[in-house]
């Protein structure tokens, strides 16, 4: 297991190092305005990723690693997961295009057209499968390749405020690019192979996937939709400076995610051989809190200051978001091992699910009101608060559900 954690940091370095790289670049040639059009187009691609991905980055996982001896089980597992994404891929690029034209938003359909792209490279991408069988080091290789990739087109094709759509091109092309050769290794290398599945199945795997998907959907009501909300209400500009912050959040807190990915199918198998709440929280679960609070610090210390260099003069208000923001991976890491390590695997996916569709309801009514009032600074005071007390509720479920357990 702790090769797998040093491959998913490596990953996650990955994921965050390079478009950090890339963001005080983007920011300077693009400009706050077009920056900001760029930071919603992704922000809508990033939604069209959570529909595909149906909540099988934990469902899919938990089987796979269940039946990851079990060859026929797991090419079925496999081919429906694929076929369920690749119908929900067409259905949203059909939506989105039939969107633009009836809002009379034409000159985005090139954009959503580009960023198709980089939906269909993470649809072939299946990072689920790989956590599942415990290969890691597939996903490291892979997610170099395509981070690299993309980061040289940005510098090489992105030079003014008119190039929007090559820096979206630049980001899909690395992933698609990633998504292919991912589907290489895995039949050249025979680790799973598409087989014969019955409607029965796909839809049997569909819904045991609906209360993760519909966790993840509204979750996204109070990460991705913000700022497509604050450049609704407020202009790109303003949506470029919340974006800038938020990134740069993600990527602090994105350090949690290979702890939480390795850890998650072992919690699994000790939970599955009885193991209590407590016994979870003494082997995992303070580390992950504990690791959790000293990056809330760290962002707060250290990022904020850095982060006035890092962004430039002409964007002193996405600094002062960035410290809004800074005690989230502390809140985050709660809720991450009360709810999808506990709840989820004593599959009470149900209680996860009111939690955030609940309260993910609240935040965009928050978040509505104070963009209005508070334009810069609005949505980030929301997500705060929103994701303070979910992690809250999570922690007294899982405290009652143990009980009984």
């Amino acid at each position: 297991m702790k090769k797998n954690i040093i491959y998913l940091f490596f990953v996650q370095g990955t994921n965050y190092l390079f478009p950090l790289i890339t963001l005080p670049y983007l920011i300077r040639m693009l400009g706050s305005n077009s920056f900001g059009i760029y930071a919603m187009i992704l922000a809508g691609i990033q939604y069209v990723n959570i529909i595909v991905d149906f909540g099988f980055n934990f469902t899919a996982t938990k089987l796979i690693s269940i039946y990851k001896n079990n060859k026929n089980e797991k090419n079925k597992i496999f081919t429906a997961t694929i076929i369920i994404k690749f119908i929900l891929f067409c259905l949203c690029l059909s939506v989105l295009l039939l969107l633009s034209l009836v809002l009379e938003q034409e000159k985005y359909i090139q954009y959503i057209i580009i960023g198709s792209i980089a939906v269909i490279g993470n649809m072939l991408l299946p990072v689920w499968f790989f956590q599942g069988i415990e290969r890691m080091s597939k996903i490291a290789l892979f997610s170099t390749l395509s981070k690299l990739s993309s980061l040289l087109f940005i510098f090489f094709t992105v030079k003014s405020s008119d190039d929007v759509g090559l820096a979206i091109a630049s980001y899909s092309l690395g992933l698609l690019f990633t998504g292919l050769l991912s589907v290489y290794v895995i039949f050249h290398y025979k680790y799973v192979k598409f087989t014969k599945v019955s409607l029965k199945f796909i839809i049997k795997l569909a819904k045991d996937s609906v209360d993760m998907f519909i966790s993840n959907i509204t979750v996204s009501f109070y990460t991705t939709l913000n700022t497509i909300l604050v450049g609704a209400i407020a202009g790109p500009a303003t949506a470029g400076y919340f974006s800038a912050a938020d990134k740069l959040r993600i990527a602090v807190q994105g350090l949690l995610t290979p702890l939480q990915q390795a850890i998650f199918p072992r919690v699994t198998s000790l939970i599955n051989n009885d193991y209590k709440l407590n016994d979870v929280l003494k082997t995992f679960g303070y580390k992950m809190i504990g690791f959790g609070f000293f990056l809330s610090l760290s962002i707060a210390i250290i990022g904020v200051p850095l982060s006035e260099w890092y962004f430039g003069n002409n964007n002193a208000i996405s600094s002062k978001i960035l410290l809004i923001l800074s005690p989230l991976p502390f809140v985050v890491s709660i809720g991450i091992v009360f709810g999808q390590w506990w709840l989820i695997t004593t599959n009470r996916t149900r209680i996860i699910r009111k939690v955030y569709f609940n309260l993910s309801m609240l935040h965009v009514f928050i978040a509505y009101f104070l963009i209005k009032h508070i334009p810069n600074y609005g949505v980030a005071i929301s997500i705060v608060f929103t994701e303070t007390i979910i992690s809250l509720l999570l922690t007294i479920f899982a405290i009652k559900n143990s009980v009984n357990h």
